[in-house]
């Protein structure tokens, strides 16, 4: 009896330990399974989107069919918007080189009004942009009014000067003297990124913002839905972000949305950047990539045409 009770006693804690690791799979599935709705989700609202995209596009050309060819006296192209944000870059030029401020200038504490006076942002198609439509609407008023282009301008022209009037130069140093250096920006673009032996894969972002030699100095993001930005989101761009950092200099990564952040997204903000804000005088918003390198991670709000940084606050 004694040894068929040890024999009992031994089965039912094997069964015991059974049941707990059936417990924390369940719990674990429960978890892929929630994330895997979240993509679910964000993947049927893009397919809406795609589809309204193409029904307006068979729309227009059912009606240019129906007028004849230039009979609406557009020349050029009829794109959606994927393809024309697609085919397009933005360069930052100047009226004047020599006498008159430009952004390094502003970085030694030139006049915002007088740099941007002499700033001028500038596009260039990889497509035939003369009378190119783009739902309708022509392809430089479109472009302008783009949260991508308008996200840009604040870059170029107010960032910098926020950083300075509050004082924050040193605490987001790699963003400040990036920003001068910013010559274009390329639109649904990629960066390459080491996968391997002699292998290379690519990140794509919804904005790169270059060098006059091409790396990559900032990368962003942009939510233009009044849905808030998911956990799951801010970490594909985490992630994302920290593989183009490897071969890059990169400064900054941004999340911009014109909804709000939600409290799973700052989560993952604040376990990126090790609690966001350190000790006084250290980065602020800073995700380390190596033990020397890294970028500082910002949370952008747009609201009325206007854009404000949340994280980090200045």
């Amino acid at each position: 009896l004694r040894t068929v009770l040890e024999e009992r006693t031994e089965k039912l804690e094997e069964l015991r330990e059974r049941v707990a690791e059936l417990e924390a799979e369940r719990e674990e599935l429960a978890a892929d399974r929630e994330t895997v709705r979240e993509e679910r989700d964000r993947l049927a609202d893009r397919v809406d989107e795609l589809e309204d995209a193409l029904a307006a596009a068979e729309a227009r050309a059912e009606e240019t069919d129906a007028a004849g060819d230039g009979s609406d006296g557009s020349t050029g192209p009829t794109l959606d918007a994927e393809r024309a944000l697609a085919g397009t870059n933005l360069f930052v030029q100047y009226e004047s080189q020599g006498s008159s401020p430009t952004l390094s200038d502003a970085h030694d504490g030139a006049d915002a009004g007088a740099v941007n006076d002499n700033l001028r942002l500038e596009h260039h198609a990889q497509f035939e942009a003369e009378g190119a439509t783009v739902d309708g609407e022509q392809y430089a008023t479109f472009l302008t009014a783009t949260p991508e282009y308008r996200f840009v301008e604040w870059v170029v022209r107010e960032l910098l000067y926020e950083i300075r009037d509050a004082g924050h130069r040193s605490e987001l140093a790699a963003l400040y003297d990036a920003i001068p250096e910013v010559y274009r920006v390329e639109l649904r673009g990629t960066v390459e990124v080491p996968a391997g032996q002699e292998e290379t894969t690519e990140r794509t972002f919804d904005v790169i913002l270059r060098d006059r030699m091409g790396a990559a100095l900032m990368v962003a993001d942009l939510n233009d839905s009044r849905d808030p930005v998911t956990g799951t989101m801010m970490e594909d761009l985490v992630d994302a972000a920290g593989d183009a950092a490897g071969p890059t200099d990169l400064a900054a990564a941004f999340y911009v949305t014109a909804s709000f952040f939600a409290p799973e997204s700052l989560d993952v903000s604040k376990e990126a950047t090790s609690g966001g804000l350190l000790s006084r005088g250290s980065k602020e918003s800073f995700v380390k990539t190596d033990r020397k390198s890294g970028y500082h991670l910002c949370l952008v709000e747009s609201r009325e045409d206007s854009f404000y940084l949340t994280v980090p606050e200045l």
